[in-house]
């Protein structure tokens, strides 16, 4: 035992006047009693009340002596000497990554990571200034240079494990950030499980690694998707074994609440076992995989449970079906088949001029200066139109200067101001459209709903333009399609990782986007036709995303699950490389001191409740 302040043990002199007042005489104040019989220990009592007699014992003036011993002792900073992994200014990484959920070390590798950083800022100095980052999928200071060990226990006490991976490369460059603020040699302390990537950069000063972890106990669920088939759908998953020795598991498939397919796998050590169910429903519907025990137990059946269940939805929807009805453009046919999710189809005319349309119904047409005499009722982008019972032509101009792009989704991002149109065609916008591109002549391009098929329109041949030989060609082609005919409201891939953005794209006509985590927290979007970017996806589960459009609703489903070879392998590493180097356990090379004071100060505290409740019980007699 040291103390870090020895200067205060002089205090100690205080002790004397506080003796020096029981030795005084006392002043009592009288009060008339009945009879002296039950007074007889008070009348003793004057006898000690003679100034400098010898003391009698009292409960009081001991428990005062104890409170001003504990407090000389807390001003003194009692301390041991520990061994520290630091002993100066020092930038604490604590991995916040799924596999800290793990339960090999009670109560969690996350929770002992914790009181690992705990015990290593207790045993640095007091102004040492410490920085904690906590590495998750957006890693976070959650203290800054910060010397108030009160602050950051809090700041630590605060911080939770995240359902993904860890984003290192990130969280290294914050750690680099803070060391690159400090005057002394710093040292970076990274508390983790492993797993790290292998292409870190250097970290400035030391690097210290301290491994958390015991067990590599863990089956996994590695895959879960659909695919439609002829017969409907089918489902494939996959299920890892990551112990050191075989295991047997149940691994159990649901559609919605029903029980598809219940089945025994023996897993060898480290190794993976795939299994597929055919001919499922086509119709929409969330699918759900389990892992449990074989005994049927409660019990879970590893040590981490983020990645023994795990979704996918099955929402069939089939490529939007485009027919291009075209003498011959080179132009739109090729941009048409480098649409992602759209299949298109060609129309030319008959020798004679006639168009042979199919009995087929298409999600789009697209006339390019040729028209049925019937037209579609399905949505229609009309290229260089003649003469129609929809838009009204009114001859030609050619003075396409000046062009202005009004604001709407649909010109987002276009920049007309490359692009030059020898001559259009004049057509006096019905009431029900809206010019998105005009001209000192006229307008360029058009848009409405006519109340029984959207419209669009370029006025002008494309041939007659260098609008396909621009960038702006493919934007808004591909904006115009999605206006007239709106795929899926978004493209979720198949296994959306925790923390994943998903781009949620809403027809024009949604005014609010809702989303439903899986715990039903509902995130609500105002959409006005624009993309939504959701990055609440941490929570593992089924989302629910409603499309609000007056008083119409339409829902879709996206699944997050924790497939993660990285995470779910829980083996911990004695190691982890940081640039070029290789940094093993943290040895225990430097001393530091394990302070006592604030356990002094509570027990002065304490014993001064004490002094209060013996006083002022005395006081009552």
């Amino acid at each position: 035992m040291n103390f870090l302040a020895p200067a205060a043990l002089a205090l100690s002199a205080l002790a004397i006047p506080i003796i020096i007042f029981y030795m005084l005489k006392l002043r009592r104040r009288e009060v008339t009693v009945s009879s002296t019989l039950l007074w007889q220990l008070v009348l003793r009592d004057r006898q000690a009340n003679a100034p400098w007699q010898r003391l009698r014992r009292n409960l009081l003036l001991l428990l005062q002596l104890l409170i001003l011993a504990a407090l000389i002792l807390a001003l003194a900073r009692p301390a041991l000497s520990v061994p520290a992994i630091a002993s100066g200014s020092s930038v604490i990484v604590l991995d916040a990554s799924a596999s800290m959920n793990a339960t090999d070390v009670a109560p969690s590798r996350f929770e002992a990571a914790r009181r690992a950083a705990h015990s290593t800022i207790e045993a640095l100095p007091a102004e040492a200034p410490v920085t904690v980052i906590v590495a998750g999928q957006q890693p976070q200071v959650i203290a800054s240079a910060e010397t108030d060990r009160g602050a950051i226990k809090r700041a630590l006490d605060e911080a939770q494990p995240t359902n993904g991976a860890a984003n290192w490369t990130a969280a290294l460059a914050l750690a680099a950030g803070a060391l690159s603020r400090q005057t002394d040699q710093p040292t970076t302390i990274i508390i983790s499980d492993g797993g790290l990537p292998q292409d870190l950069p250097p970290l400035p000063g030391e690097v210290r690694y301290v491994p958390i972890g015991q067990s590599s106990d863990n089956l996994s669920l590695t895959a879960l998707s659909l695919r439609p088939t002829k017969n409907g759908a089918e489902l494939f998953a996959s299920v890892t074994n990551h112990s050191a020795v075989d295991r047997s598991v149940i691994l159990s498939v649901y559609r919605g609440e029903t029980l598809l397919s219940s089945q025994l796998l023996d897993l060898k050590a480290g190794a993976a076992q795939q299994v597929i169910l055919n001919d499922l429903p086509r119709e929409p519907a969330i699918y759900q995989a389990r892992l449990s025990r074989p005994d049927q137990s409660d019990q879970p059946v590893d040590v981490l449970t983020l990645d023994d269940t795990a979704f996918a939805v099955n929402n069939p929807a089939g490529a939007r079906r485009v027919l291009l009805v075209s003498p011959g453009n080179v132009f739109l046919e090729q941009l048409l088949a480098a649409i992602p999710d759209l299949q298109a189809f060609r129309v030319v005319p008959q020798k004679d001029g006639t168009l042979q349309m199919p009995t087929d119904e298409f999600d789009l047409y697209v006339f390019d200066g040729l028209l049925p005499d019937d037209l579609p009722f399905q949505p229609t982008l009309l290229i260089n139109p003649p003469q129609n019972s929809v838009l009204r032509v009114n001859g030609v101009f050619s003075d396409t200067a000046n062009a202005r792009v009004l604001d709407s989704p649909v010109t987002r991002n276009v920049n007309w101001s490359n692009v030059h149109v020898r001559e259009a065609k004049y057509i006096d916008p019905p009431q029900w459209a809206k010019t998105l591109v005009t001209s000192n002549g006229g307008p360029l391009v058009l848009i409405g709903d006519t109340g029984v098929r959207r419209i669009g329109a370029i006025t002008f041949d494309l041939h007659d333009s260098d609008l396909p030989l621009q960038v702006t060609f493919p934007i808004l082609l591909v904006n115009l399609i999605d206006y007239l005919a709106p795929g899926r409201s978004f493209n979720a891939p198949a296994g959306v990782s925790p923390g994943a953005s998903v781009i949620i794209r809403p027809d024009l006509s949604v005014d609010t986007v809702a989303i439903a985590s899986p715990s039903n927290q509902i995130y609500t979007v105002r959409s006005g036709g624009g993309e939504v970017v959701f990055k609440d996806t941490q929570e593992l589960g089924a989302y629910g995303v409603t499309l609000i459009s007056g008083d119409q609703q339409a829902i879709d489903y996206f699944a997050v699950n924790l497939f993660d070879p990285a995470e779910s392998d829980l083996h911990p590493e004695a190691a982890i490389r940081i640039g070029q180097s290789q940094i093993t356990s943290a040895q225990s090379d430097e001393t530091g001191w394990q302070e006592w004071w604030s356990w002094l100060a509570a027990l002065a505290l304490l014993i001064l409740l004490i002094e209060w409740w013996v006083y002022h019980g005395r006081k009552r007699l």
